[in-house]
C-alpha cells in the first residue's frame, strides 16, 4: 500500500517483485520492518568508492574488511590510519577541545596532531611506517583485540583507482600519491593492480561527463564512475552505461544497524537494486546470477548527484549500488572535539574513537552491519 510518496511493502520478495512497476512518482520503496534486502552478491565482488571524506573511508573500510571488500576507487583521499598517526617530521600543536584531533598515536601528552596533516603536509608523512599500523595493530601471536582489521594478506591480488585532480586544494600534490605508496606496499603487484590518475585539470571532486575542468563552463566528457568501475572490476566485464531507473532506489531503515544514537549516523540508507539483481535474488545462489556491488558511504539524505552515475553503469552491469549514509544526530557533550563528524561527515579523523579504523569502530561498525545484512557472509 501507498503512505505519501512511499510504497510499504510486506516483505522483501514483495518488494523485488512489484519494484519494477512502481510508477515514476514514487520516491523510494521499502522493505516490511526497513530492513535492507538480503540479494545475491558475488563473492569476490564488492567494492568501495568515494570522494573526499568518503575517500578516506573507501579506503578505510577497504583495508579493514579486506575479506569482505576486493577493491576500491579513491577520488582524493588520504592514506589509512594517517590522521591520527605522528611521523618523525610532524609538527606539534598543544591539545585543546578545539582541535580536530583529539587522538594521536605517538603524541606527548598535552599534544596533538596539525589537522589535516596528511593532505595538507604529505612531505610529512613517512610512507614506510604506513603498512605498520594495518599489519600489527590487532596483536601478534596471539590477535588480542577483536572486530579489528582482516588478515591484510586478503589484500594482495586487489585492484585499486586512485584520482587526483591537478586543481584540488584540498588534498595537496603528494597526499594520494602516498595511498599509492602504502598500497604498493601490499599488493602483489601494485604496478599492475593500482591506477592513479594525476592529470586531469579539475577541481576537487569526484568528475563525471558533465563535470567542466577547472575555471571551465562547458563538460569534460571525463566519467570517473565509469574509470573506476572499468578498472576495478576490469573492463571486459563492465559496459557502458545504461538507463537509471528511479523505482530501482530502495530506502532501508538504518538504525536498525546502529548500536549509538549519537555518533552522527542518518537513519535512512539507500540501496540501488538492478532489474536483473532483483531477478538474480529470488534464485538459488550461483555465480551465473549473482551481481557485484559498490558500496558509497557518504553523508546523504537521498540518492542523487554521482550516486546515479554509479546506478547507470549498475542498471546496465548487474552492479547493486549501496548506500549508507551519515549525517545524524551527535552527541556534542560525549564529543565534544568531533567537529567534522557534527558536520556531516565520516569519522576518518579518529573524533568519535582512536580506534576509528577497526571493524569496532562507530562509523566502521554500522556499515560492516549493513554488508553482511545484504551479503549474507
Amino acid at each position: 500500500y501507498v503512505i505519501g510518496s512511499r510504497i510499504e511493502m510486506p516483505s522483501s520478495l514483495s518488494l523485488l517483485s512489484l519494484a519494477l512497476s512502481v510508477p515514476a512518482f514514487a520516491l523510494y520503496a521499502r522493505s516490511d520492518g526497513g530492513k535492507v534486502p538480503r540479494l545475491n552478491i558475488t563473492k569476490g565482488g564488492v567494492i568501495t568508492a568515494g570522494c573526499s571524506h568518503a575517500g578516506d573511508f573507501a579506503h578505510q573500510f577497504h583495508i579493514t574488511f579486506n575479506s569482505m571488500v576486493d577493491g576500491a576507487c579513491v577520488f582524493s583521499g588520504q592514506p589509512y590510519h594517517c590522521a591520527v598517526t605522528k611521523f618523525p617530521g610532524d609538527q606539534l600543536v598543544k591539545a585543546t577541545n578545539e582541535t580536530s584531533v583529539p587522538n594521536c598515536d605517538g603524541c606527548p601528552d598535552g599534544e596533538t596532531l596539525v589537522y589535516d596533516h596528511c593532505k595538507n603536509h604529505p612531505q610529512w608523512v613517512d610512507v614506510g611506517m604506513l603498512p605498520d599500523y594495518p599489519r600489527r595493530a590487532c596483536g601478534q601471536n596471539p590477535i588480542k583485540h577483536t572486530e579489528c582489521i582482516d588478515d591484510v594478506k586478503n589484500l594482495f591480488d586487489d585492484r585499486v583507482y586512485l584520482f587526483r585532480p591537478t586543481h584540488d586544494r584540498c588534498y595537496l600534490e603528494g597526499a594520494v600519491a602516498n595511498v599509492q605508496a602504502l598500497y604498493a606496499q601490499m599488493l602483489t603487484d601494485p604496478e599492475s593492480q593500482v591506477k592513479f590518475v594525476n592529470d586531469q585539470p579539475f577541481p576537487h571532486t569526484l568528475p563525471t561527463n558533465s563535470t567542466p575542468y577547472y575555471n571551465h563552463s562547458e563538460a569534460a566528457g571525463f566519467d570517473g564512475p565509469g574509470e573506476c568501475l572499468r578498472w576495478v572490476f576490469k573492463e571486459d566485464k563492465v559496459q557502458w552505461a545504461g538507463n537509471f531507473k528511479p523505482e530501482n532506489v530502495f530506502e532501508f531503515n538504518q538504525t536498525l544497524y546502529m548500536d549509538d544514537f549519537g555518533v552522527g549516523i542518518n537513519e535512512k540508507g539507500f540501496i540501488y537494486i538492478p532489474d536483473k539483481c532483483q531477478q538474480a535474488a529470488s534464485m538459488s545462489s550461483s555465480s551465473s546470477s549473482s551481481c557485484n556491488m559498490v558500496l558509497l558511504t557518504n553523508s546523504c539524505h537521498d540518492f542523487s548527484g554521482m550516486d546515479i552515475d554509479f546506478a547507470k553503469y549498475g542498471e546496465a552491469n548487474g552492479i547493486v549500488i549501496l548506500k549508507p549514509c551519515v549525517g545524524g544526530y551527535v552527541d556534542k557533550d560525549r564529543f565534544p572535539q568531533a567537529h567534522e563528524v557534527q558536520r556531516g561527515l565520516l569519522d576518518v579523523y579518529g573524533q568519535l574513537s582512536d580506534d576509528y579504523v577497526f571493524q569496532s569502530a562507530p562509523h566502521m561498525r554500522f556499515v560492516g552491519k549493513i554488508l553482511r545484512e545484504v551479503t549474507g557472509w
